[in-house]
């Protein structure tokens, strides 16, 4: 990407192809989550879906409320989901979710979110506050449970990107729920077939599964910013890979790899190009050269690479 703000970048387009092993990859998926989801929530989940008829792998989010109407995302579709699913029902619900441990999830409940069985699902609730910042979340209002997907080859082009002798850097944008993650684990797939030696920064327990068996080092839980920093300093990386950065830590960890000589992978929401480069950190990061290549996710997996 060149480093001049008034540069017009060369962008063109390309659509991935849904391949035929996407229905039972997403069916398995699907049955993967409703086997950590209390039983009362998945046969309520399960009724809604048949009454609507909705396949259970096109679910891609079971957005659960203690006061208000719960829904499934299905294909597009926000299909109410009955069956008194609120008040002591989303309590028990809830303490089941979390292994009966509040304590083992506080840190990540802080963070909006709980990870279960490697899926993660966002929560809300009332933030209590302590020095200027959230120590506690109490009286828990809504769980949302995002299922993963995979999309076999969808990372295909931003491989061709990146891949060389020496690999290069790329920011892939998209608004929440794009696909970016999907994107990283097929692109960590690939890297491992390729044998790169490389790191993934799985602050949020998302991308770990996809590393199994492949030759990636993993740095779990860390922070990204010191994750990056870590790999960096101790594991030598090809290049490396890293879900949403969102703050000016996460930014300057990124510009510290870039200047180490060692290329990242990283998302960031962002509906356009323009908004993107709206956020400060990230123009700098865009402007320092540190992605060359910037590819934004458009439905049905429709690629804007901005080179």
């Amino acid at each position: 990407m060149n480093a001049d703000p008034n540069h017009k970048a060369d962008t063109h387009s390309y659509t991935y192809t849904m391949k035929a092993t996407n229905e039972k990859n997403n069916k398995d998926a699907a049955g993967t989550v409703f086997s950590v989801l209390p039983e009362r929530i998945v046969s309520a989940v399960m009724r809604a879906l048949e009454s609507s008829a909705a396949a259970p792998e096109d679910v891609t989010e079971i957005r659960l409320r203690r006061a208000g109407r719960s829904y499934i995302t299905s294909a597009g579709r926000h299909i109410p989901i009955a069956g008194g699913l609120g008040g002591q029902a989303f309590d028990d619900m809830f303490f089941e979710l979390i292994g009966g441990s509040l304590y083992a999830h506080a840190e990540t409940i802080r963070e909006g979110y709980i990870s279960v069985g490697g899926i993660r699902c966002g929560v809300s609730g009332r933030a209590v506050m302590k020095n200027g910042g959230v120590c506690e979340v109490a009286d828990i209002s809504s769980v949302t449970v995002r299922i993963p997907r995979d999309f076999p080859g969808c990372s295909e082009r931003v491989f061709e990107l990146i891949d060389g002798e020496v690999l290069s850097g790329a920011l892939i944008y998209s608004p929440p729920g794009g696909g970016k993650t999907t994107l990283l684990r097929d692109l960590i797939g690939k890297l491992s077939a390729a044998d790169r030696q490389f790191a993934v920064i799985d602050a949020r327990r998302e991308l770990g599964a996809a590393c199994a068996g492949g030759s990636a080092d993993v740095l779990t839980d860390y922070p990204k910013s010191s994750g990056i920093v870590c790999a960096v300093r101790s594991l030598c990386p090809e290049i490396i890979i890293c879900d949403e950065l969102s703050g000016d830590d996460d930014s300057d960890a990124a510009l510290y790899a870039y200047s180490c000589g060692v290329p990242i992978v990283a998302t960031a929401h962002a509906k356009t190009l323009a908004g993107l480069r709206a956020r400060g950190g990230l123009r700098t990061l865009i402007d320092s050269g540190v992605f060359p290549h910037i590819v934004g996710i458009d439905h049905g997996f429709r690629l804007n690479i901005h080179s």
